[in-house]
């Protein structure tokens, strides 16, 4: 059955994605930013994905996206199985308070929402949730698996794994905010300044 948190009927770009302060916040409470697997490094490659992803399906919030691949994994607990990282990481969302960031309420249950539900397999029928799961998914090349369409939920997730597409990484998060639509100041270190 398809998870749907709240849809957001228009996009709005007027929200400003300053990400220094939220991973500023995230980064000391993560409990996998050096994972080589769910660290730092694929939030930002699931980011850039998602924001791919983004331009090319109608209604999608890249906010809630980018926010979502900060989140998703930052409370993994190793990299094996952890049922239940997903709620943990929609815990940190809601204690993050990101309103005061200018996200407004949907946007919030968007994220939480993305986050608790993308351990359980599903598909979405939300834009900007299935895009989230997509993004997350379309980097399974990373632990040997090849993503597979019948797992993505948005025709642009569901063409990318089609064609095999392999994406860039991101090497920066300066480089994510200037992609996001709207009013965004640069952040964060790139993979070559972090220790």
């Amino acid at each position: 059955m398809p998870a749907v948190a709240g849809r957001v009927d228009r996009v709005t770009t007027a929200a400003r994605l300053d990400l220094e302060p939220i991973l500023t916040l995230v980064r000391p409470l993560s409990t996998s930013l050096d994972s080589r697997f769910h660290g730092e490094d694929h939030w930002r490659d699931v980011a850039s994905i998602g924001l791919d992803l983004a331009e090319r399906t109608p209604d999608c919030d890249p906010i809630v996206v980018v926010l979502f691949a900060v989140l998703h994994d930052a409370r993994r607990i190793g990299d094996d199985h952890d049922p239940l990282h997903g709620e943990r990481a929609a815990t940190l969302a809601h204690s993050l308070e990101l309103g005061r960031f200018g996200l407004s309420g949907p946007q919030v249950a968007l994220v939480e929402s993305a986050c608790r539900d993308h351990t359980d397999g599903g598909l979405s029928g939300d834009p900007t949730i299935g895009t989230c799961w997509d993004a997350d998914r379309l980097t399974l090349w990373r632990v040997g698996v090849e993503p597979a369409a019948r797992y993505m939920s948005t025709p642009a997730g569901k063409e990318a794994a089609a064609s095999r597409r392999r994406f860039p990484s991101a090497t920066e998060w300066s480089e994510i905010s200037r992609r996001v639509p709207g009013p965004s100041r640069s952040a964060g270190p790139s993979r070559q300044q972090r220790s």
